[in-house]
């Protein structure tokens, strides 16, 4: 005998893990740009909520049109929603770079905010010894306090996390690094097409401060000069898991890219579709 069952069908939903300063907007912009109404973004009240996988389900449930999702308040593990299979994604960043991007960030916002007044009258050394002592989880580790500890900031995080983190970067259906953003995308839709055949991840970049250089020997050695060689050392030190972390995650997205067929190819293809970003000079320190 053959029965033939009324199975609800699978529902494929991208799932978007917004870690700030993170080219988060960028990817953000090319969901709602590539969904449409069938995007959304979801939040708790207030800053530091987090949504949590049964709010997640009930959102998802209640609203089954919806085939892509970004939140700065989703964690990590990610969930198990029935009848759905879930394609997150997540991008890294060189952390250093990172910190320097928050600062200029909140230099140049107007809001009400502590850290906005404090970046605004402060210069980065002053701004990150600041920071240091009174708030260590926004500049220690935070990608991997993110990805293995579910952005809790409880106690220093280790070895052991670091391992848990690089695990869920080898399973994600979308990991990115900022400074492989190309490459990530080419990958991402390439991998994504017996899902979302159509899906196009060119892209305008959204909330960009000015690079520090031209490459990230510059950039480095711009960081080293504002700072100082004590504080980068310093920040450098508070951060050897989230810099693992991303080594990892290039070696990574450097393998993904190479499964893709004619990588370079379509890389130059994508980069035709994008718009041309500016070219900024090498950063020169006197």
């Amino acid at each position: 005998m053959d029965f033939r069952l009324a199975v609800p069908a699978t529902r494929f939903l991208i799932v978007h893990y917004h870690i700030f300063k993170n080219g988060g907007s960028t990817i953000t912009s090319i969901l709602e740009r590539e969904f449409r109404d069938d995007f959304a973004t979801v939040h708790g009240p207030d800053d530091v909520s987090v949504v949590d996988p049964i709010s997640l389900a009930d959102f998802v449930a209640n609203h089954a049109s919806i085939q892509a999702i970004s939140s700065h308040h989703l964690r990590y593990p990610k969930p198990v929603l029935p009848n759905t299979i879930v394609f997150d994604c997540c991008f890294l960043r060189q952390p250093l770079d990172r910190l320097q991007s928050l600062y200029s960030y909140f230099q140049k916002i107007i809001a009400d905010d502590p850290l906005c007044r404090l970046a605004k009258q402060e210069h980065p050394r002053s701004f990150f010894k600041k920071l240091m002592d009174s708030a260590p989880h926004l500049v220690s580790n935070v990608q991997v306090t993110m990805l293995a500890l579910g952005g809790a900031f409880t106690r220093p995080v280790n070895a052991a996390d670091v391992e848990v983190a690089a695990d869920v970067v080898g399973k994600m259906a979308i990991p990115g690094l900022v400074e492989k953003f190309d490459e990530s995308l080419v990958a991402a839709e390439y991998f994504l097409k017996p899902a979302f055949p159509r899906l196009r991840m060119d892209y305008l970049p959204q909330n960009v401060s000015r690079p520090l250089g031209g490459n990230a020997i510059d950039r480095q050695a711009w960081l080293r000069h504002s700072w100082g060689p004590d504080l980068y050392a310093t920040l450098e030190s508070l951060n050897q898991c989230d810099l693992e972390l991303w080594r990892r995650a290039e070696r990574e997205i450097a393998r993904r890219i190479r499964l893709v067929p004619d990588a370079e190819q379509r890389l130059a293809e994508f980069r035709s579709r994008c718009p041309k970003k500016p070219v900024y000079p090498r950063v020169h320190i006197a």
